[in-house]
């Protein structure tokens, strides 16, 4: 990831940034925060490991994105140094909208160019034309292509910049006319809100993320619109004053979202989401607070606090995009530790804790977390121990490649458990139940444990054989009998109102019966009739 990191963005913010007259100055600037941004690439690829057991795919994506961010606000600084010229807002979002639009514009045109080969090769394929087909598809051809294509675009729309503004121009228009409308239903929702309470607000399960969207929007449209200079009027009086208080609304979006976020971690412990939640609440908050004091300080001349305000948080962005990424802010780590806390602390039993989350949001912490768990639990709740060791096995968490699963005959009978024991059970038996469960390579054999048990199910004095298959989320059984061919199953029917998916402690208790059915079934010639149950 380290690698992968450098080689795209160094080659593609030296594109975007160079000129003929500050090559020095641009590397200068570049080439430690390319380095800076794979270095945390590299950590977070370790978040991957260890790989046959951590599917930690979430926090590569969090990177792509917040890498991402990081470099479009460096980048418009590092441009903004290079000019020699005082950093301004005005300067730094035209330089943004600069950089978004010949980004956007030269992947459209990337992808246009792929669809044009793409189509190419199927052309030929239908005339048999093998060689183009297949030079028009191989990796090698499209991606250096591609790439190549690329850059074109980017030297090409770098060269038009007067058509890159007009197209800026045109979004900021359309964001002119969407400010009031979006400022109006920000002020409304507010003044209805006390009538309503915030409890169907927080009803919706969402209630803070929809607050927050609010919020993102309108600031995101403010500074789209009021970034010319500190005297800009782009609205009508009453426009602007409905703006303007709109604008000095924004702390409260704030506070609803901090109190929803504050209810939730009280009463269910710091998750990934939350703790994203918590940071965009309080990078928002800044924005919002930041332009309240400037509306208190200087009333209309609050534009002025607008510039400074965007300037340093803008910063302060950048360096939350970085972090995190880092030991210092990984929200796994922390989610982890505040689960755990709540365990430690008795504020939550251990029938409570979320295993499944730590496997599925917790990557590489709730691995090792759960790790350690076991050991401590291991002697009293060994139902759990086994729930961790087959959640583990499934085979979305083991090793991303396509080898099946390797387990022979001798590994598969480590995970039987036999009733009363294993002397009543034909080898044969055992062997044909292996081969069925192994049939397909999709099934993870691992992820389950198997109970082989013989009892006499209809009075005939001789006893049945009864294969179950016990994973963590469902339970199935079969009744095997030998016929001619060899073994063969035959399906049961379940019924596990108590929801047990761990039968191992029940058979070593002996706690196994027949249970005489309630209902008998009724014969009418040929027709059988039997009461579902």
């Amino acid at each position: 990831m380290a690698l992968a990191t450098f080689t795209l963005s160094f080659p593609l913010l030296t594109l975007l940034s160079i000129k003929t007259d500050n090559i020095k100055a641009t590397i200068k600037f570049l080439l430690p925060f390319t380095l800076l941004i794979s270095i945390l690439a590299g950590y977070v690829g370790f978040q991957q490991e260890p790989k046959e057991f951590v599917n930690n795919d979430f926090a590569a994506l969090v990177f792509g994105l917040t890498a991402l961010i990081a470099s479009f606000k460096g980048l418009m600084y590092i441009q903004q140094m290079n000019s020699n010229e005082a950093i301004s807002y005005s300067s730094l979002f035209k330089h943004s909208w600069r950089n978004f639009i010949i980004f956007g514009e030269s992947w459209l045109f990337t992808l246009i160019l792929w669809g044009i080969l793409n189509l190419g090769a199927s052309l030929f394929a239908i005339l048999d034309i093998d060689f183009f087909k297949e030079l028009l598809q191989k990796d090698w051809f499209v991606i250096p292509t591609l790439t190549l294509a690329f850059g074109f675009a980017v030297v090409i729309f770098r060269n038009i910049t007067h058509t890159v503004d007009t197209i800026a121009k045109i979004l900021q228009t359309l964001i002119k006319f969407l400010l009031p409308i979006i400022t109006i239903v920000s002020i409304g929702f507010l003044a209805t809100l006390p009538f309503k309470g915030l409890d169907k607000l927080w009803d919706t399960g969402s209630g803070s993320l929809l607050v927050l969207w609010l919020q993102a929007l309108t600031l995101f449209f403010i500074n789209a619109v009021y970034q010319e200079s500190s005297h800009q009027r782009p609205y009508h009086k009453v426009l602007h004053r409905i703006i303007f208080v709109g604008v000095a609304l924004l702390p409260i979006y704030t506070l609803i979202s901090a109190y929803g976020l504050w209810l939730r971690v009280d009463q269910y412990g710091l998750t990934v989401a939350r703790c994203w939640g918590i940071l965009v609440c309080a990078l928002l908050g800044v924005f919002a607070f930041g332009y309240l004091i400037g509306i208190v300080r200087k009333k209309d001349a609050w534009l002025e606090t607008l510039s400074t305000v965007n300037i340093r948080m803008g910063v302060v962005v950048l360096v939350a995009m970085l972090l995190v990424n880092s030991p210092l802010l990984n929200f796994q780590a922390i989610s982890t530790a505040s689960h755990l806390a709540k365990l430690t602390n008795n504020e939550i039993d251990i029938e409570d804790l979320d295993l499944d989350y730590f496997r599925q949001e917790l990557g590489r912490h709730g691995y090792l977390a759960l790790q350690d768990l076991k050991q401590d639990i291991a002697s009293q709740y060994p139902e759990k121990v086994v729930y961790i060791d087959r959640m583990y096995a499934q085979p979305n968490y083991r090793s991303r490649t396509a080898q099946p699963e390797e387990i022979n005959e001798i590994e598969f009978e480590q995970l039987i458990t036999y009733w009363p024991n294993k002397t009543e059970f034909p080898n044969a038996l055992t062997t044909a139940v292996f081969k069925k469960v192994t049939k397909h390579q999709w099934n993870s054999v691992k992820s389950n444990n198997y109970y082989l048990l013989t009892i006499d199910l209809n009075q005939d004095e001789i006893n049945e054989f009864i294969v179950i298959t016990e994973g963590n989320n469902s339970t199935s059984a079969n009744l095997w009998y030998a016929d001619g061919e060899g073994w063969k199953a035959r399906y049961m029917t379940t019924s596990n109102p108590n929801d047990e998916h761990f039968l191992k402690a029940l058979i070593e208790q002996q706690n196994i019966k027949t249970i005489e059915p309630k209902w008998q079934d009724l014969s009418i010639g040929g027709l059988t009739l039997r009461v579902a149950i």
